[in-house]
């Protein structure tokens, strides 16, 4: 078995040497542990930044809530613009047309 993982690991398969070994699997041991901490590592740094870009959304959506009330607002004014230069326009015409 132990032939077979280091041939599939590629490693140079046993000579039969049993310090050689032993140095090998601790060094794949060793090897192993630090990947470990790695993953552990980068599992943390996901958990982060998935709390972030909840945060993110969050934000986000209350920047959209903002502008489509700036949108809504912004137009009101343009409509209540355009009344008051009809409303004013009409108070022109009507008084010159009638008057005749």
């Amino acid at each position: 078995m132990s032939r077979r993982v280091t041939v599939i690991r590629g490693l140079p398969p046993d000579d039969g040497d049993d310090d050689m070994s032993e140095e090998k699997l601790d060094r794949i041991e060793a090897t192993l542990e630090r990947l470990e901490k790695g993953f552990s590592s980068l599992n943390d740094k996901v958990g982060d930044l998935d709390t972030k870009v909840g945060r993110l959304d969050t934000d986000v959506r209350v920047v959209n809530e903002r502008v489509d009330a700036y949108q809504k607002a912004s137009q009101q004014v343009v409509n209540l613009a355009f009344s008051l230069i009809v409303a004013a326009t009409l108070a022109i015409l009507v008084p010159v047309v009638f008057s005749r």
